[in-house]
C-alpha cells in the first residue's frame, strides 16, 4: 500500500496534516545561533520590554531604530526571511498587537530583508512563560505552533523575539 499524504521534509516518513517535519527529525532541528539586540539586563531595555509588551506602550519599540550603530549586521549574512514569533489570535485580540512582529518590521527596515507573516501559526493559546522553569517553559509551548509548508523554502531564517527565554 502507497502511503499519499504529507511526509517528513526531511526522512520522509508519514507526518500529520499541518506539520513539516516527524517527531524524530523536529527533536534534530538545526539552530544555528541566538542573538541579542540588547541586554536584558540594562534596565532600561528591561522597561522599554515590559512597557511596550504590557502597558499597550508598542511605540517605545520604535526607538529600537535609534541604536541601529550597536547591531551586528553580520547576523543578517544569508537570512532570507525574518519571522515573528506569533501570538495566539486570541492573545493578538486582547493585546492589540505583536511587539514581536514590531521589532521585526523595525530590523527589515534596517537589514533590507522581508519580514514574512504566514510561516509559524500559534495554535495553542499557552500560559504566559513568565515565572515557569525551564521544564515547564518547554512543557508549555510543546506543540503550541505549526510550521507552515512554505517555509521549506527558505534555508536561513532570522526568528524575532522580544525576549530571550530558556525554552
Amino acid at each position: 500500500m502507497v502511503y499519499k499524504g504529507p511526509r517528513c521534509i526531511k526522512c520522509s516518513k508519514p507526518v500529520n496534516q499541518n506539520t513539516l517535519l516527524c517527531s524524530n527529525c523536529s527533536q534534530k532541528t538545526y539552530y544555528e545561533k541566538g542573538f541579542v539586540l540588547f541586554s536584558y539586563n540594562n534596565q532600561k531595555v528591561a522597561n522599554l520590554i515590559k512597557w511596550s509588551k504590557f502597558s499597550g506602550h508598542f511605540y517605545y519599540l520604535n526607538s529600537i531604530k535609534h541604536f541601529k550603530e550597536h547591531i551586528d549586521f553580520s547576523i543578517f549574512d544569508g537570512v532570507e526571511a525574518l519571522i515573528a514569533v506569533p501570538m495566539h489570535r486570541k492573545d493578538l485580540q486582547k493585546r492589540g498587537y505583536n511587539q514581536s512582529l514590531i521589532i521585526a518590521k523595525i530590523l527589515s527596515t534596517l537589514s533590507g530583508i522581508c519580514v514574512y507573516y504566514d510561516i509559524i501559526e500559534k495554535t495553542l493559546q499557552t500560559k504566559p512563560q513568565v515565572g515557569l522553569k525551564r521544564h515547564e517553559r518547554q512543557n508549555n509551548l510543546r506543540n503550541a505552533f505549526v510550521l507552515n509548508p512554505k517555509a521549506k523554502k527558505f534555508k536561513k531564517v532570522l526568528i524575532v523575539d522580544d525576549v530571550v527565554t530558556t525554552a
